[in-house]
């Protein structure tokens, strides 16, 4: 059973929960982190391309069980 939240989840600075909603299909709301934009310099983007097989085959085996 998915529990479908109708707040974002995250706390705020003052400690307080976020109040909120999140982005269509995703658990955190614009500000915490729901619109990531991906990396912006050269290095990041090359890290990211490292990394995308391995995220890949880590979604892969987690959608079959």
């Amino acid at each position: 059973m998915t529990l479908i939240s109708s707040c974002c989840g995250a706390r705020t600075r003052a400690g307080t929960p976020c109040r909120t909603k999140p982005i269509p299909g995703r658990t955190r709301c614009r500000w915490h982190g729901g619109r990531s934009t991906g990396p912006k310099t050269p290095e990041g983007r090359a890290k990211a391309a490292l990394n995308l097989p391995r995220i890949r085959a880590a979604r892969v085996a987690a959608e079959r069980g």
